[in-house]
């Protein structure tokens, strides 16, 4: 069986390189329904070929009958998928794996920041409702999904230098950075310094609740019947914040279900292979690597900014380092911390940018000693000041 498209995403013409690429997708079947979960799998399929292709996807075009039914393709590279096959697939436990063939024509001229990875740390995700738990008893999934999500970005060392993951939820609430509480942003600030982290992550499992079906019979008679491996959603807000500033950089946003194939009175370690090899616990799993793929492309080209850690004499010390893909002869230019409080109380992030520049002298795994310049006035320059990549 093969489908071909066509996919025409940027019209101005820049250096590519077209390479073939084979991906493994997969998807839930829900309701029996096999072809919708066919092309689901395909989508999960382009989306990893065009992310190996170099491209930040966050999703793709809906497919029918191999036929480009809507246009919902978010990308920063320019390429193009010229055509696709599907190869082969496999349904197991309520899954359907495909295994594709794609033709990418990609845009291979990259950007400054994607030579360098970035210091990242996790935050325990809280959990809304834990309530939805008690089918399986499995309230450590927070701990679980967390954990897991922390593992996958330690695997893309070309782009994540993963620090810490912060086994508590510290009371941290998303919801006062939009209600105005400056506290919340110097929070943040507080954690990127005690992670050595520039990015923070944390979110919330929404809901993990299990669907009820509709009303039937054996309802009307025995309430609450239990139903043979019912629907069991799972529902994750993610949260990307910029460690140095405090600030909310994205907030992406997963929605799923799968078929909850344990008894009703049964017991489900959430960190056992019984619960991940599951139906549900599969569909998790292929929650976190899509959202592992868009914190890869949300962040790959952002330019990693370090903070000076020490000063010694000329010598400025910062927590960037060979991990990162730091080397001698990479320039960084200074930006002082100037924050600043308007007239309703709230405070704001201020970075003035000094004259000159800083050259990498020495390169350590973790940290890099940075000298100035001919003709930089570097006196003024503090600890918490940053260093920004040019």
């Amino acid at each position: 069986m093969k489908h071909w498209i066509i996919l025409l995403l940027c019209m101005i013409a820049l250096p590519s390189q077209a390479a073939w690429y084979k991906t493994i997708g997969s998807a839930a079947i829900i309701n029996n329904d096999e072809e919708y979960a066919r092309q689901q799998a395909i989508q999960d399929a382009l989306r990893q070929a065009m992310l190996k292709a170099g491209a930040s996807v966050s999703s793709i075009q809906q497919l029918s009958n191999g036929a480009l039914t809507r246009d919902d393709f978010q990308i920063r590279a320019n390429s193009e998928v010229r055509q696709y096959q599907l190869l082969d697939e496999e349904i197991r436990e309520q899954r359907i794996f495909v295994n594709v063939r794609s033709y990418i024509v990609a845009d291979r001229s990259g950007c400054a920041g994607g030579l360098y990875a970035k210091d990242i740390s996790l935050i325990r995700f809280n959990w809304q409702h834990k309530d939805d738990g008690r089918y399986g008893q499995i309230y450590q999934l927070d701990r679980a999904v967390t954990r897991a999500l922390f593992d996958r970005l330690g695997q893309q060392r070309q782009v994540f230098v993963t620090h810490s993951w912060l086994d508590n939820n510290l009371g941290v609430d998303p919801s006062k950075l939009h209600q105005g509480d400056s506290t919340f942003a110097q929070q943040i600030q507080s954690l990127a310094v005690q992670t050595d982290s520039q990015y923070l992550i944390f979110g919330s499992i929404v809901d993990a609740s299990l669907q009820k079906p509709d009303q039937g019979i054996l309802d009307n008679v025995f309430p609450g019947t239990w139903y043979k491996n019912p629907l069991r959603h799972f529902t994750l807000q993610l949260y990307i914040y910029d460690g140095l500033t405090g600030q909310l950089l994205d907030q992406p946003f997963y929605q799923t279900q799968a078929q909850w194939t344990f008894d009703r009175e049964a017991i489900v370690d959430p960190i056992s292979q019984d619960f991940w090899q599951s139906s549900y616990g599969m569909e998790v799993t292929a929650t976190l690597n899509r959202a592992t793929e868009e914190l890869k492309g949300r962040l790959q080209c952002e330019r990693p900014t370090a903070r000076i850690i020490r000063v010694e004499g000329l010598d400025y010390h910062i927590n960037l380092g060979k991990n990162n893909g730091l080397k001698v002869g990479d320039r960084f230019r200074i930006l002082h911390k100037a924050d600043f409080t308007d007239s309703y109380g709230q405070e704001h992030p201020l970075r003035n940018e000094a004259s000159g520049v800083m050259e990498v002298k020495k390169v350590y795994p973790e940290n890099a000693v940075i000298r100035p310049l001919s003709q930089y006035a570097a006196g003024n320059i503090q600890v918490n000041d940053l260093a920004e990549l040019e």
